[in-house]
C-alpha cells in the first residue's frame, strides 16, 4: 500500500497514543479511567521497545536449594528486570522458588507454579525427558473487592478492587522437529546453545554479504511458532535426560540476552549490528558456565577433550586449573600455538575483542582455515599457583609480543616475527 502524502507540520495520529481529556463538568466512567490506563500501559512500552528486548538484570535460573513438595523438580530464579518484544517491563521482587508442573489443586505450599501453556495439559503433570524453554511473561490478577453502589450484581461481579500486573513463568517444550540434535549426544548441550546464537556467529556468515539475511537467534525464531510469543522472554534451557527428576543441565546463556535493540535489514547492514556483540557475551558466558559444571565433579576437566565436549568454542575463553600437559589433552587435534605468557593488563582487551569474532569449529569435518588457537597464560601470578590458560581464535591479532622488560625472564615471549 502506497503512503499517503503528508505536508511539512501536519500531525500524524495512526497507532498514535489517546488520553481521556479531563475537564470539569465531564462524565466520567470506568471506560474512561480504563483507557487511561491503557495509555499509560502503552506509553511505557514504547520505552520498552526503544530500549530492546532482554534481561536487564537477575533472573538467573539455577538449581533449587530447597527441596520441592513430595520430591517434585524445582528451580531457583532469582529477583530481577526483563523486557520483552512488546516493550513490557517483567519484574520479579523476589527470587522464588518454581517447581516444574503443575501441583494438585489441594496443595497450596508451593511457592510459585507455572501458568498453563500449550501443550501442556492440565493436570498432575511432570517435565518429561526432553529439552524445555523456560520463560517469563506478563499476567494480570484481580486482587481485592471494592465497594459499589447503584450497580446490581452486574456491577458486583466485577468489582474487583485493584488488577495487579503480575509475571508467570512459562515451561515450553522444545520438539525435535525444531532442533534435531541428538539429545544423547556429549555435545548436545553445546550444539543446542549455537543453534540459539545462530548461523551468523560462525566464519561461513560474512563471506558474502550481498546475499546474507538477518541476523537471528535460529532456534529462539523457530520458537516462535511453537508457543513462544513476543510477551515471552527467554530465561534458560532446560534438559531432562530421564533419570530421575534432576535436570541433566540448565543452560541460561544459550537464550538470555541483555538488553539490546534488535536490528534489522541484510548483511550488508547487520555486520555492525550491535546485538552481534551481546551474542559473543552469551557465546563467552555459556562456556564458562558450562566449564564449571564440568569442573564439579573432581578429575573431570582434567579428562576432557574439546572435540568430544563442544561443537563449537567461543572466539576465546578460559580454563581454570589445567597444567600444560591436561591442556594439550584438552586441545586434541588442534593447531596451537603457545602456551605464550601475556601481562594481566591485555587479558580484559583480548576478551574484548574477541567478542565479535567468530565461533571456532572442533570437528574435523566443520573446520575451516581458522581452527588454529593462540594459547596464553597470565604473567606474575603469585608462586605455587598454575596460571590460567586463555585460548583465542587464531585469526585473532597476535597478542604475546615480546616485552622483556615487564615480565620475569622465564615469562617472556621471543617475537614471532624477528
Amino acid at each position: 500500500m502506497t503512503a499517503p502524502f503528508l505536508q511539512i507540520g501536519q500531525a500524524v495520529t495512526d497507532e498514535a497514543i489517546r488520553t481521556v481529556n479531563f475537564f470539569n463538568g465531564r462524565l466520567l466512567t470506568g471506560g474512561d479511567l480504563g483507557r487511561e490506563q491503557q495509555a499509560r500501559r502503552e506509553a511505557l512500552a514504547l520505552q520498552g521497545m526503544a530500549l530492546g528486548d532482554g534481561v536487564a538484570e537477575g533472573l538467573e535460573v539455577s538449581p533449587s536449594e530447597t527441596p520441592a513438595p513430595s520430591g517434585r523438580t524445582a528451580v531457583q530464579v532469582s529477583a530481577g528486570l526483563a523486557v520483552n518484544r512488546d516493550g513490557r517491563v517483567l519484574h520479579l521482587a523476589e527470587p522464588v522458588q518454581l517447581v516444574l508442573d503443575p501441583a494438585p489443586e489441594s496443595e497450596a505450599s508451593v511457592t510459585c507454579l507455572f501458568g498453563d501453556c500449550s501443550p501442556t495439559t492440565a493436570g498432575n503433570w511432570v517435565a518429561d525427558e526432553g529439552l524445555y524453554l523456560l520463560t517469563i511473561a506478563p499476567t494480570f490478577v484481580s486482587e481485592g473487592r471494592a465497594q459499589v453502589s447503584g450497580m446490581g450484581d452486574a456491577g458486583a461481579r466485577c468489582a474487583f478492587d485493584a488488577t495487579v500486573e503480575a509475571v508467570r513463568f512459562r515451561l515450553l517444550p522444545v520438539r525435535r522437529e525444531v532442533h534435531d540434535e541428538n539429545p544423547g549426544a556429549a555435545d548436545f548441550r553445546n550444539r543446542i546453545a549455537y543453534r540459539c546464537f545462530g548461523s551468523s556467529t560462525q566464519r561461513s556468515w560474512p563471506l558474502d554479504l550481498t546475499v546474507a539475511g538477518e541476523r537471528g537467534d535460529d532456534l529462539i525464531e523457530e520458537m516462535q511458532g511453537h508457543g513462544l510469543t513476543k510477551a515471552d522472554v527467554p530465561l534458560a534451557l532446560i534438559h531432562f535426560g530421564g533419570e530421575g527428576s534432576t535436570p541433566a543441565f540448565i543452560d541460561m546463556w544459550s537464550v538470555r540476552r541483555q538488553l539490546c535493540r534488535r536490528g534489522y535489514g541484510n548483511g550488508l547492514t547487520m555486520v555492525a549490528d550491535p546485538r552481534r556483540t551481546i551474542v559473543g557475551m552469551a557465546m563467552y558466558r555459556q562456556f564458562q558456565d558450562e566449564i564449571d559444571d564440568i569442573a564439579r565433579v573432581a578429575g573431570q576437566l582434567a579428562q576432557t577433550r574439546a572435540q568430544n565436549r563442544f561443537a563449537w568454542l567461543p572466539a576465546a575463553g578460559m580454563l581454570p586449573v589445567l597444567n600444560d600437559a591436561q591442556v594439550s589433552n584438552f586441545f586434541t587435534g588442534f593447531t596451537i600455538s603457545g602456551p605464550h605468557f601475556i601481562d594481566a593488563s591485555m587479558v580484559e582487551p583480548l576478551l574484548q575483542e574477541s567478542l565479535l569474532a567468530p565461533a571456532i569449529p572442533t570437528k574435523p569435518g566443520e573446520r575451516g582455515t581458522d581452527h588454529a588457537l593462540w594459547l596464553y597464560r597470565v604473567a606474575s601470578l603469585p608462586s605455587g599457583r598454575v596460571p590460567l590458560l586463555i585460548f583465542a581464535n587464531g585469526n585473532l591479532p597476535y597478542r604475546g609480543d615480546a616485552r622483556f622488560d615487564l615480565h620475569h625472564w622465564d615469562q617472556a615471549n621471543y617475537a614471532l616475527n624477528p
